[in-house]
């Protein structure tokens, strides 16, 4: 098994952060729910961040990372603000090029395996 990647570009401020709960629910026929965590990892995050390169090289080694992972591959980054690494798989991203620099658009889902 292939040692698993960490990524190391640092994103543009403006980090969106987003947390779901998954819940399991039962509803019985008087109105009455029961609620539960569903799983032992039910609140994992969504980050959706951007990544701004100003080289033709960083842009291809991002671009290169992005794609050998191919949206199923896990990989570890460190979030800002955040005090541990994490897991993450990234399934959709867009680049912008623009005259100086190149923006990567990422949607980041945190995993456990």
């Amino acid at each position: 098994m292939d040692e698993i990647k960490t990524l190391h570009w640092c994103p543009r401020e403006g980090m969106q952060v987003t947390e779901k709960p998954s819940v399991m629910t039962v509803k019985f026929g008087d109105g009455y729910q029961q609620r539960r965590p569903a799983g032992l990892n039910a609140q994992l995050k969504t980050f959706q961040v951007v990544f701004r390169v100003t080289t033709d090289a960083e842009r291809e080694a991002l671009s290169a990372f992005l794609s050998w992972h191919g949206g199923y591959r896990a990989f570890l980054w460190k979030p800002p603000k955040h005090n541990r690494t994490v897991r993450v798989v990234c399934r959709e991203w867009s680049v912008t090029d623009n005259a100086r620099y190149s923006d990567f658009s990422c949607m980041m889902e945190q995993v456990i395996r």
